[in-house]
């Protein structure tokens, strides 16, 4: 894959912000704008991003063409999405990847946006961002210092350690860091979207049963490409779980199962503190993950 590196961010660029997802809510967007412009950037708002169609922001058409627009505005350096939900892989196969491909830069978010991610990396070759989100992460009146940190030093080619809690099976890979929400990857099964090449794993889900969490690591197994290319696995925080002890069973499984290294405890997550990191960099896992 020929690989593209968006442009880092600078103070006094302009992003844009987007919902290609789930509906927004006015008041914490604005907020949320209000923060970038107090950290020193110029904020844009998608033209349909306040719109409804029931648990969507605006129908489908309009949340595309905000996508669109963001990425062919060449003012804007940096669009970052309002929260995830669910939605985007409603229009993934009609996405402009050609506009995307000629107009590379910084893509960030992560639950649903994860579907988005992942697509644009297996057709463009573009590395986006797993990140906090606007209304999710930064609209309130006390920000996780520790999140804010992390984005914005990889957002500006910062590199980061991921750092592991507790190593569940020995070893040492290289490859793409690639994933993100577990039930967001597993939606896009039977479509072309794992890489060609060996990538590193890293993922995170929220609410769900230890037994659907099986369910979707296992169906992620079946694919061969999958199967072939996944050199490591980082499983960040699987919140509001039913049983933590069965959880790291599954992963043992898995990781015995494919026979790569993994770890567990990446602050992967959908909690408050959470890293930024890129999809789609050459990377070492030795039960950590290091960016090349």
């Amino acid at each position: 894959m020929n690989i593209i590196k968006p442009q880092n961010l600078s103070i006094g660029d302009t992003v844009e912000i987007i919902a290609p997802a789930g509906v927004v809510d006015y008041d914490l967007v604005m907020k949320s704008k209000k923060y970038l412009e107090n950290k020193g950037y110029k904020v844009l708002l998608g033209e349909h991003i306040f719109e409804q169609v029931r648990y969507l922001a605006g129908s489908d058409e309009h949340r595309l063409e905000d996508l669109h627009n963001a990425f062919l505005n060449s003012e804007v350096k940096a669009i970052f999405c309002a929260r995830g939900g669910y939605g985007t892989i409603r229009f993934i196969k009609d996405i402009d990847y050609n506009l995307i491909r000629n107009n590379p830069k910084i893509f960030c978010g992560y639950s649903d946006i994860t579907a988005l991610s992942l697509m644009i990396l297996k057709n463009v070759g573009l590395i986006t961002y797993s990140s906090p989100m606007m209304q999710s992460d930064f609209s309130s009146e006390s920000i996780n210092f520790y999140t804010e940190k992390s984005f914005f030093n990889v957002l500006s080619g910062g590199k980061e350690e991921y750092t592991s809690a507790k190593i569940i099976n020995q070893g040492v890979a290289e490859g793409i860091t690639w994933g993100g929400n577990l039930s967001t990857v597993v939606s896009l099964c039977g479509i072309d979207f794992i890489p060609d090449e060996k990538f590193i794993f890293f993922t995170e889900d929220v609410n769900e049963p230890v037994y659907k969490i099986d369910k979707m690591l296992n169906q992620l197994m079946n694919v061969e490409k999958f199967r072939k290319n996944v050199s490591a696995i980082a499983f960040g925080e699987f919140t509001g779980v039913d049983e933590e002890l069965w959880l790291e069973e599954v992963f043992n499984e898995v990781s015995k199962t494919l026979n790569v290294p993994a770890a567990i405890g990446f602050k992967f997550t959908h909690f408050d503190e959470k890293q930024t990191i890129p999809i789609g960099q050459p990377a070492i896992f030795d039960g950590h993950i290091k960016i090349l």
